[in-house]
């Protein structure tokens, strides 16, 4: 089933082709001899490699193991075909890594709320409160919101709200062990 990602948010480049890719190298491929192989594809079809992160960017503790969609059907379960594409019913529609199955999907919901004037979100992953945040003068958090948001590919908790910014129903979608 196709699952589509977006290279660009707020302006900003997400660069989750490469996160993707850093997390199937550490977890699912011995050799990077596929990812080569995607890149130089990429390279053909378009006149450049995906875009990569800046020297300076701490790429390597950033992979984007997961991505959490809307899941209205139940469409996305276990053993699931996952075809990562960039560019999605467009004439530039890219395949950008190998098919691979789902590994697990969690439930996820987000819930936002106001507490004394303060705006707050509350996540619960399987039923369970995973994280809540409340955004003061300084963001006060509970749970590992920002395992969570790193292993979405986002950088920031800031950045992950940026994106879930109102009420939220769907699934984890996990194609590596990790769980919550």
């Amino acid at each position: 089933m196709i699952l589509g990602f977006t290279q660009e948010l707020n302006n900003k480049p997400t660069y989750f082709v490469e996160r993707i890719w850093e997390g199937l190298l550490r977890f699912h491929f011995d050799t990077d001899k596929e990812y080569d192989a995607f890149m130089n594809e990429h390279k053909e079809k378009f006149g450049k490699h995906w875009d990569w992160f800046p020297e300076e960017h701490e790429r390597l503790i950033n992979t984007k193991a997961h991505t959490i969609r809307e899941d209205k059907n139940d469409r996305w379960k276990v053993g699931t075909m996952i075809d990562f594409f960039i560019n999605v019913r467009q004439k530039s529609m890219f395949r950008f890594a190998p098919v691979l199955p789902v590994i697990s999907a969690q439930k996820v919901i987000i819930v936002w709320f106001e507490l004394f004037g303060k705006r707050m979100v509350r996540v619960f992953i399987d039923g369970k409160s995973f994280a809540m945040v409340k955004f003061a003068d300084e963001l006060i958090i509970t749970g590992n919101m920002l395992e969570l948001a790193q292993n979405d590919g986002f950088d920031t908790i800031e950045d992950f709200f940026a994106y879930f910014n109102e009420d939220f129903k769907g699934k984890i979608i996990h194609w590596t062990d990790l769980r919550y």
